[in-house]
């Protein structure tokens, strides 16, 4: 089954503020992929998504529930894989990060193998989303959010 995604928004331009740890660096990114199911039924908004909520209703979508919230804790130059919703794997590896963005690498896996691979500059503290797979009668959005 071949996937379509989509990088959706690119935040590090908007940066969405999580929280700061006073200016200092920490060693580790602590990253959190959260796996929303978007449907186009009804026009319900979990309201566990509000922090991204105005960023999903861009998507020509209605509904959207929150699955499941993941995270790791990455080093410079390491890599995690995190499980997520509907089988599917993202893993993610910290390239680089300085005082305004971490560059990433996000491979995004399924039984079949690589669906997508990319790499980004989330601001930090911020967030940037992937949409694309196919998951009960919708599709998996995917805000990734890069904490440090």
């Amino acid at each position: 089954m071949k996937y379509v995604f989509g990088l959706l928004f690119w935040l590090a331009t908007v940066g969405v503020s999580l929280a700061s740890d006073g200016g200092g660096l920490n060693e580790v990114v602590q990253v959190r992929v959260w796996s929303v199911h978007a449907t186009k039924d009804g026009a319900v908004v979990d309201d566990a998504l509000k922090r991204v909520a105005k960023h999903l209703q861009r998507l020509d979508y209605g509904s959207f529930k929150l699955l499941r919230k993941d995270g790791a804790g990455i080093p410079p130059r390491g890599s995690k894989k995190i499980e997520i919703a509907g089988g599917k794997t993202v893993r993610v590896t910290v390239l680089e990060r300085n005082k305004e963005r971490a560059r990433v690498r996000v491979q995004i896996a399924d039984a079949e193998g690589i669906v997508l691979d990319t790499t980004v500059a989330i601001r930090r503290n911020g967030f940037f989303i992937v949409a694309g797979p196919r998951h009960r009668g919708g599709i998996l959005v995917l805000p990734i959010f890069a904490r440090y």
